[in-house]
């Protein structure tokens, strides 16, 4: 019995280690969201209505022999400010991430919120998750495209793309 525990002892000893570097290298994983290194500001509606990026978090993954196209991961923080006289209803869902050169075709959300009521002279921060395979890079400019995000009396708000450099 006694050589039994030992032998358990031994085992708990050597594992330990690897657990404890194997939780820090996740940990490092971690992306920090901050502001983008370039950013144009806010796009602004005739109707009062702004979307602004504040903070941003990429990774990008290099092409290898067995995946031959690299992808990129961007979090982007959305504000929503509603300068119009009615509530407005923002859609993550429909917000699309673009290149600068707008060849690249749009990138939808991989992960967002449900749609969000931004009421008259109040302003809204959200979170939206793209992954695109190929066309961006966190060291070019990128587009947010509001689209049809944002939508007032259920029609969309025309708002231009908000321009930003990730890093």
């Amino acid at each position: 019995m006694r050589l039994a525990i030992d032998m358990l002892h031994f085992r708990v000893r050597r594992i330990a280690p690897i657990t404890v570097s194997l939780l820090l290298g996740a940990g490092a994983c971690v992306t920090t969201m901050k502001p983008p290194v370039v950013n144009s500001g806010p796009a602004s509606s005739k109707s009062g209505v702004e979307v602004a990026v504040l903070r941003q978090a990429c990774s990008q993954t290099e092409p290898v022999d067995e995946v031959p196209v690299g992808s990129v991961d961007e979090t982007v923080e959305i504000q929503v400010r509603n300068g119009s006289p009615e509530p407005l209803v923002v859609h993550p869902d429909r917000f699309r991430l673009l290149a600068a050169d707008g060849a690249t075709q749009a990138t939808v959300p991989s992960h967002a919120g449900d749609a969000l009521t931004v009421a008259q002279g109040e302003t809204q921060t959200f979170q939206v998750e793209f992954t695109a395979s190929g066309g961006l890079a966190c060291t070019k400019e990128m587009r947010l495209d509001p689209d049809v995000g944002v939508t007032l009396r259920d029609a969309p708000v025309a708002l231009a793309p908000v321009p930003f450099r990730p890093l």
